[in-house]
């Protein structure tokens, strides 16, 4: 099996750009609950069984010289699956296929042995991508009634774009604004038609606007680094390319000039991050993370372990330091390393630092003008994976961080023969093959329940049988059976029908032991109310109180009924 290079092309377009452009009603939160995710991973799956074809048939696999760095970090989770406690089963599944997902596909990559010529293209159908992005969120600044009812609404004219979040949609488009120089310093663009050129500085332009008149503070940081950097390390390149280089300047006054607003909003961030209250949550967050990472620095809490392990903590923490301003619920502590080191311990942190060791060791040995652009362009989503959790809300920033890791790896790579007999080639193709439609079938399926759950929570007018689907996907079950036992209990306490609120209290209570999640407290309280209105539902509000002493409406709610 060959791919011809239109072949190739067309599948990094439906990746970058055409799956990342799905779209139907949500719920919202991260994964595959925001639907445009459903259909990357599928193209994701084709794109790594392509590779497994590949060779199969060729009977080698090509893959880098620095693979023992690569593979530290999921060798360590699995290790530390097996010696921790699981605490969600399905998350923990899904969390170790979307790291091995991405190994997979890295090393996919390597077996397609894509030229430059075809690198060059790849990379600007990138610039594309970020165009078409960066237009969408334009028309969310500047017109969001003129959009289709298929995207995502914003009436505060916020670009969130597709991702619905606007750091990703910036330090995406940040990434492709540094790409976009790349492109232009490679040799084959000398030769680029000027429709590519005109492509190129149109995507620049409207990419460098949203960054701007968006306000992030992570998008704006990857620039003011990144830009640099490319420009200095590819400055003999650009610099046969005055013309072009002017046009850009010309269009990036423009996007200062037209994106100002988001600029001093930037600005009234930064100048807010200096003071002691705004400054003082993000380090109570990091403090919390690292007290629980020295009480488990081995194993951690397990993957799924965080938000138990968090609360308890963070309401010792505020119970010693009562001045401590946090967030209502976290679901995260803003740092992916910290994520890690808690559910998984210190070694995490090891296989992390391997890794980042390994990256920065092929950047070396590419030489500054390749390994300094290299860097540049992995610089935007490497430090918003620091800040906030980018790979859990979007998987494109994984796959394309994934891919700019492929570049620089690409250039020493090894090649092992497959010694396979006939038999056992048939058989692992077949594998790959069951493996592309099973993965399409669930995604399929997995939108559809993703429907059924927004069926229920927002169509006033929806009819039974309700979360049929949702139910019955591995994916959706949890949250689903999580809907459908609050609808019973609301439903339950207009009945004045205490023997389903007393079976959702004991469902309840299981439930907050693995997931303690703050909106079941709520829930509890009701029942509670509802059970033994004599108690005004303390002993759920003080359960509620011990996981998140931190929360304000939880203390009033205290103070009020229970003192």
């Amino acid at each position: 099996m060959t791919l011809t290079p239109l072949k190739k092309t067309l599948s990094f377009a439906l990746l970058f750009v055409f799956a990342s452009f799905y779209a139907q009603p949500n719920t919202g939160g991260s994964g595959l609950a925001l639907t445009y995710n459903i259909p990357i991973w599928t193209v994701t799956s084709w794109i790594i069984v392509a590779g497994l074809l590949i060779s199969s048939i060729k009977k080698h696999l090509v893959y880098p010289k620095f693979w023992p760095y690569l593979l530290i970090f999921p060798v360590i989770m699995i290790i530390n699956s097996l010696m921790s406690e699981v605490i969600q089963s399905i998350e923990w599944l899904f969390r170790q296929l979307y790291i091995f997902g991405g190994v997979l596909f890295l090393f996919a990559l390597f077996q397609f042995q894509i030229k430059q010529m075809m690198l060059d293209r790849i990379l600007f159908i990138l610039v594309i991508a970020i165009g078409l992005h960066a237009l969408l969120g334009a028309l969310q600044i500047v017109s969001p009634n003129l959009l289709p009812s298929y995207f995502p609404f914003n009436s505060d004219q916020v670009p969130r774009g597709m991702f619905q979040q606007i750091n990703v949609q910036a330090s995406f488009l940040a990434t492709g604004l540094i790409v976009s120089l790349y492109l232009i310093s490679r040799p084959s663009f000398k030769f680029a038609r000027l429709i590519v050129k005109s492509v190129l500085i149109l995507a620049f332009t409207l990419a460098l606007y949203v960054v701007i008149a968006s306000g992030s503070r992570i998008g704006l940081l990857s620039l003011f680094l990144g830009i640099p950097l490319v420009v200095w390390s590819r400055f003999h390149q650009l610099k046969s390319h005055k013309r072009l280089l002017i046009a850009l300047f010309i269009g990036s006054c423009f996007s200062f000039i037209a994106g100002q607003a988001g600029l001093h909003k930037t600005l009234d961030k930064a100048f807010q991050q200096t003071e002691s209250v705004y400054s003082a949550s993000r380090i109570d967050m990091y403090s919390i993370g690292i007290e629980l990472v020295a009480k488990e620095p081995v194993y951690g809490y397990g993957i799924g372990g965080f938000l138990r392990a968090w609360n308890t903590q963070a309401s010792y923490y505020v119970l010693r330091h009562p001045e401590t301003k946090l967030p209502s619920a976290v679901n995260h502590p803003h740092n992916e390393i910290l994520f890690w080191m808690i559910e998984a311990g210190l070694p995490a942190l090891f296989g992390i630092v391997v890794f980042a060791v390994g990256i920065c060791i092929a950047l070396y040995q590419c030489g500054f003008h390749r390994g300094g652009a290299y860097a540049a362009m992995l610089l935007p989503i490497s430090l918003h994976t620091q800040v906030e959790l980018p790979f859990y809300i979007s998987s494109l920033h994984w796959f394309v961080w994934l891919f700019l890791i492929y570049l620089v790896l690409r250039h020493r790579t090894k090649t092992a023969n497959l010694n396979l007999s006939l038999a056992m080639t048939r058989f692992m193709q077949l594998i790959a093959v069951g493996l592309a439609v099973v993965v399409t079938l669930f995604m399929i399926n997995t939108a559809r329940a993703q429907a059924d759950l927004y069926d229920l929570l927002y169509n006033k007018n929806a009819q039974p049988p309700y979360l049929k689907l949702a139910l019955n996907n591995l994916y959706t079950k949890t949250y689903a059976e999580e809907i459908a036992m609050r609808s019973m209990l609301y439903a339950s306490i207009e009945n004045n029908d205490k023997t389903k609120v007393d079976t959702f209290e004991n469902w309840a209570l299981d439930y907050v032991v693995t997931n303690p999640k703050l909106k079941m407290y709520e829930d509890l309280i009701s029942a509670s109310v509802f059970l033994r209105p004599e108690g005004k539902g303390c002993d759920a509000i003080e359960a509620g109180l011990a996981m998140y002493a931190h929360n304000k409406p939880l203390k009033l709610a205290y103070d009020d009924k229970c003192k």
